[in-house]
């Protein structure tokens, strides 16, 4: 065991549990507080946290780990994808979202429809691919710990899952918040700083890609998989910021409307930069280092072993990658509680529930959650990307439709979200299961096929909701409005 890194990753461990003990107080009388940080959160903290949201262990482990299998080209599709997806969501739904005032993805598209059913669905769904993505991310800190710590990988994934848990179940979003800038910051810093070793280490830029695509000729080669394939992969990641959660939420939590899209933009920079230079340096110097790697996901730990000899900055790394790991599960951990104890529990089960009932049904329901994410993590599938992409798809064919006509269509209708949703899904799940479509590219026709539904069945269906209503909640609205206004 490797003392000097296990001591500068505990203690920044150490810290992450600090910052949840110091927000405990703010949140624990207030429900806005705990789920969505009281709605102040400015531009340039929302900016790393949603950066750190979306660049997780998958960005760090996973993505790298995705070029070094199936080639620079097929990534960089994907996470094209992120990058153009996000300055979509600023247009398409941030400033809308932010102005209804809810605090989750269920409780806007309930202000919208008021379909009872859909209320049920949409949480399961929600709950289901969260948990998926919680996974993935557990992963990545147990195959951190294992090679880089000498740490069992149970234990690693265990340690890593309480800590968060702790933290979140604590301090909510404030916690989440504080702590993915601080990730984020140490992540995008580490990450960068592999890439210019690597790229000294080879020579510069050219002579590293150069020597990666001698080494592997699939590196650089675009025809490996058929062009559906890449379309998928772009697809799903393009239309993630209109629908994940746990980063729909940091749209929340934005102190306006104005910040939340000057976010959604600002963090795509700072995202690209980090997965740009990251994925070209440790998959070419990955492939020339390490050509047969049995796990594709060890091969960013692998090139920084090698090139990161001072067990300082070895410390600093592996610290980086559980910054990785946490910023992003941390928010999944809490859309998870949110759906559980807002969308259920709140809405079916106890709507009289006061305060400091939700705040401990938060509690509650963020511990069920991580002792889950660890059982499942025990015993995970190969290449992180893939596994959460493919969760990621199923709510983009659940969701994106509903969401985006529901905020620009005012013809849409509850029956019509109900059965886009059920056709979106449904149809992603079949393509997934029982065809032999190419890796990622269902949802090039379940996306579609749920529009499609929306607009037949909104078109034949009545509208169970007062045009007043949907003129004072509308596009345009310049004051924000609380939900009990809406509802009044």
């Amino acid at each position: 065991m490797k003392s000097l890194e296990l001591a500068i990753t505990l203690g920044y461990i150490l810290v992450c549990i600090f910052i949840g003990l110091r927000v405990s107080r703010r949140v624990s009388n207030s429900s806005d507080d705990y789920w969505v940080a009281g709605r102040k959160i400015g531009t340039f903290t929302n900016s790393w946290a949603l950066m750190a949201a979306l660049g997780s262990g998958g960005s760090v482990l996973g993505v790298t780990g995705l070029g070094y299998m199936f080639g620079i080209p097929y990534t960089f599709a994907m996470f094209a994808g992120a990058v153009a997806g996000f300055p979509l969501a600023a247009i398409l739904v941030a400033r809308q979202l932010r102005n209804y005032r809810v605090r989750t993805v269920p409780e806007f598209l309930d202000l919208r429809y008021r379909n009872k059913l859909l209320n049920i669905i949409v949480p399961l769904v929600i709950l289901v691919c969260m948990e998926v993505y919680v996974v993935a991310q557990l992963k990545a800190a147990g195959v951190t710990a294992v090679y880089l710590l000498g740490i069992p990988y149970p234990t690693a994934v265990v340690l890593t899952a309480l800590v968060f848990t702790i933290y979140v179940s604590i301090g909510g979003m404030w916690a989440v918040t504080l702590t993915d800038v601080l990730q984020g910051i140490l992540m995008v810093t580490m990450v960068v700083f592999v890439a210019v070793t690597v790229f000294a280490g080879f020579g510069g830029i050219s002579a590293t890609i150069l020597q990666g695509t001698s080494a592997f000729a699939g590196l650089g080669a675009v025809a490996d998989k058929p062009v559906i394939s890449y379309a998928g992969a772009f697809f799903v990641w393009f239309i993630a910021g209109c629908t994940v959660p746990h980063l729909v939420m940091r749209v929340f939590t934005s102190r306006d409307a104005r910040s939340a899209r000057l976010s959604l933009n600002y963090s795509m920079l700072i995202y690209a930069v980090m997965i740009f230079f990251g994925v070209i340096a440790v998959a070419c110097g990955g492939r020339v280092l390490f050509p047969d790697l049995a796990d594709a996901d060890t091969v960013f730990l692998k090139v920084m072993e090698h090139y990161i000899p001072s067990r300082i900055m070895a410390g600093l790394a592996v610290a980086a990658v559980m910054a990785a790991v946490m910023s992003t599960t941390d928010a999944l951990i809490l859309a998870v509680a949110s759906a559980a104890v807002n969308d259920i529990y709140k809405k079916h089960i106890n709507p009289d529930a006061s305060e400091k009932t939700i705040f401990k049904m938060g509690l509650v329901m963020t511990w069920i959650a991580g002792l889950l994410a660890i059982y499942f993590a025990l015993n995970p599938p190969k290449l992180l990307t893939m596994l959460y992409t493919a969760a990621v798809g199923l709510l983009g064919s659940t969701l994106f439709a509903p969401i985006v006509l529901g905020i620009w269509w005012k013809k849409a209708t509850s029956k019509g979200a109900l059965w886009s949703c059920l056709v979106g899904g449904g149809s992603y799940l079949y393509l997934l299961w029982f065809t032999s479509l190419p890796a990622l590219s269902q949802v090039l026709f379940s996306v579609p096929l749920s529009f499609a539904v929306h607009f037949a069945v909104s078109s034949v269906t009545a509208a169970e909701i007062d045009p007043a209503i949907l003129k004072k909640i509308g596009i345009g609205h310049k004051r924000e409005l609380s939900i009990e206004e809406v509802e009044a």
